[in-house]
């Protein structure tokens, strides 16, 4: 078969302005096409144009969020012209009934164990309607169903086909080490599509893979740094000690960077999994601190991958602890802050501004967007607060889609707006760039720092100088 993949993007992405990060999903998945199947993968994220006339026999795409009115708009071009359609992806997990009535087929879940059966089935002209990895209620789907109950090993040696896009428009590579997420955040709903239990890649697999890439790397692991919740289980820490010891060997050494938890710090073999990973080039985390208030982590739930035993022993001094102790290793700190809680106020936003520059943390704040998939997400949507008439095309941007008891739409946009533009001013850039390379004195630091903030300061202002002003609720 002739397949195409496609990866969905837009003409405003604040992600592509940060950092160009080749896609994983499309190059995985045509990892692990079988040979005899010819591949072609299109990256609309930087620009690659959909050709509705190509002989393809197949069209998958991952579905996001805030991308699904997009990829459902191609997914009906192309089941218009007789091509057999196959949609997956974090927002097919939550609303596998609307993407069905897009696609021939639906995948939910991970796709070691279900793209290779849904190609077999393909060939013989027998797809099911509905093929499920992991243990979910599959039963209650309306159609034909393949349901592997267990989530997958990730043990498959299959490298990623980088070789499929032109990598020399990425400033990073993309890899994974682990999947799963034991946080149980109340506003995402990664744990439940990904497991609580956290599986592991052979280390051997990926510093092969690690060996193989450019000087800059992204791992999209949910904590490169483990989780707490682990710390009575001694593999999990020795997989990171393990892990980044044998990257540390790789020479030359790549700068990379991932999302990682400040809990780190305090539990059992924490400061040594950091220290190794600086060593093995860990040049800046994205952290999710979520919110500078106690209100805010019980609400979010945010407060257990911080390490707290409740969210009322939440202690924003111990936070700001923390984020020293990553920095003095060399690791930059972007901190991802979600402000829209219940108790928060206009005043919120600039708090938390004043907490990043305090701290010298690189700001990422955004007004809260439950997703679908999440547990807030339903309890808003039985509530009546989700706003019914909001496109998906308007989550992940600036756009209001909920409503909030105190705050207007309006304000909240402003507020957002202003943190934001404040947050990225020249003088804060040229600041926490001297930082980084103060703690890391090296180049790659310095460009990885500058850059970034630079992309994000261009992104921003175009979100909010283009997006539309919210209605007032």
């Amino acid at each position: 078969m002739k397949i195409t993949i496609v990866f969905p993007g837009r003409s405003l992405e604040t992600a592509k302005a940060t950092a160009a990060v080749m896609p994983l999903a499309p190059c995985l998945l045509a990892a692990l096409t079988p040979a005899e199947h010819e591949i072609a993968l299109v990256d609309m994220f930087f620009g690659d144009r959909v050709d509705y006339e190509s002989d393809a026999d197949m069209v998958a795409l991952t579905v996001r969020t805030p991308l699904a009115t997009i990829a459902y708009e191609i997914a009906d071009k192309f089941l218009q012209r007789g091509k057999t359609v196959i949609l997956g992806g974090p927002h097919i997990f939550a609303c596998p009934d609307e993407a069905k009535r897009h696609a021939t087929a639906v995948a939910i879940g991970e796709g070691e164990d279900l793209w290779p059966q849904i190609l077999q089935d393909a060939e013989r002209n027998a797809l099911k309607q509905f093929y499920v990895c992991g243990p979910y209620a599959a039963q209650n789907l309306p159609g034909t169903i393949h349901h592997v109950p267990q989530r997958p090993a990730l043990n498959t040696p299959a490298r990623m086909r980088r070789d499929l896009l032109p990598r020399g428009r990425y400033m990073m590579d993309s890899i994974f080490t682990t999947r799963g997420c034991p946080n149980h955040c109340r506003f995402c709903p990664v744990t439940d599509i990904f497991g609580a239990k956290i599986r592991h890649r052979p280390i051997d697999q990926v510093v092969a893979e690690v060996a193989t890439l450019g000087p800059r790397y992204f791992n999209v692991d949910d904590s490169v740094f483990g989780h707490p919740q682990m710390v009575d289980r001694p593999e999990e820490n020795q997989y990171y000690l393990d892990l980044y010891g044998e990257l540390a060997r790789l020479r030359p050494q790549r700068c990379w960077t991932g999302a990682g938890g400040l809990a780190a710090v305090n539990y059992r073999d924490g400061r040594r999994i950091l220290e190794r990973a600086a060593a093995s080039g860990l040049c800046s985390i994205a952290a999710g601190l979520e919110s500078i208030s106690a209100q805010g982590q019980k609400q979010s739930g945010a407060w257990r991958k911080l390490h707290y035993s409740s969210p009322d022993s939440f202690d924003l001094q111990k936070l700001k602890e923390n984020v020293r102790t990553i920095q003095s290793l060399g690791i930059e700190v972007r901190g991802f802050f979600v402000v829209g809680w219940d108790a928060d106020t206009a005043e919120t936003y600039r708090r938390t501004l004043a907490f990043c520059d305090d701290c010298g943390i690189t700001p990422f704040i955004f007004t809260l967007t439950p997703m679908p998939g999440s547990q807030l997400y339903g309890e808003y949507l039985e509530q009546g607060r989700i706003y019914a008439e909001r496109a998906w095309d308007d989550y992940g941007t600036a756009q209001i889609v909920y409503r909030h008891p105190t705050m207007s739409d309006q304000e909240m946009f402003d507020r957002n707006a202003e943190v934001m533009t404040k947050g990225y001013s020249p003088r804060r850039i040229l600041k926490r760039t001297i930082q980084a390379v103060r703690n890391r004195p090296s180049l790659d630091a310095a460009k990885d720092s500058c850059f970034t903030q630079l992309g994000v300061r261009k992104a921003y202002r175009q979100l909010y100088a283009q997006g539309r002003k919210p209605s007032m609720a």
